[in-house]
């Protein structure tokens, strides 16, 4: 059964051709360590703590400035593929347009917020 579902276009970009090759010719089982090891994954968690490990992740994105959070997804996505070039010209036509909040953060962060137990500012 041919694969549709586009994983033979986007695995090859997280984990290069010859180890996407190697999964999906084989349909080999790609055990966490290895698949950390290539890029498939970012973290191994220990059993039954990935809903812990989840929630302190997803806590941690939702303190920080959604404007900037949102624009670097938004340069990284769109980014992706284009000459070097073009994607810094990207990132900084994204990125220059919630440069303001991100000042705001760094000066509230200056003066104390959001460490030692300080209020998050957010």
């Amino acid at each position: 059964m041919p694969l549709i579902d586009g994983g033979t276009q986007r695995l090859p970009r997280i984990v290069g051709m010859g180890r996407a090759l190697d999964m999906i010719l084989t349909g080999r089982i790609v055990e966490a360590e290895e698949a950390l090891g290539m890029g498939l994954l970012t973290e191994v968690v220990p059993p039954g703590k990935h809903l812990e490990r989840s929630l302190e992740m997803a806590e941690g994105l939702a303190s920080f400035p959604q404007e900037t959070i949102l624009a670097d997804r938004r340069s990284a996505i769109e980014g992706f593929g284009l000459p070097l070039e073009e994607g810094l010209a990207r990132e900084a036509e994204i990125g220059g347009a919630v440069t303001g909040v991100g000042v705001e953060g760094a000066a509230r962060f200056a003066a104390g917020e959001g460490r030692g137990g300080k209020g998050s500012g957010v």
